[in-house]
């Protein structure tokens, strides 16, 4: 349909409506594929954070155990 337009040959306003809805549809098609990808991706960045989290927290955890330890002995 755009060489034709381009060449000079007419195209009807239906046809041209009928182009630029195509265009419309396949941008929002798009911008829906690019919408899913970046949903699928954050849950993996959302556990990995947990996870990091989860790991911090046993560190944490270990320490305040490996300190309250040591101070039973001092006393």
């Amino acid at each position: 349909m755009e060489a034709r337009f381009r060449r000079g040959q007419k195209k009807s306003p239906e046809e041209a409506n009928q182009m630029l809805q195509m265009q419309a549809w396949q941008e929002e098609v798009e911008r829906a594929r690019q919408g899913q990808r970046d949903a699928e991706s954050k849950p993996s960045s959302l556990e990995a954070e947990v996870q990091k989290m989860r790991v911090e927290m046993a560190a944490m955890k270990r320490d305040a155990e490996h300190y309250s330890r040591q101070g039973k002995k001092f006393y």
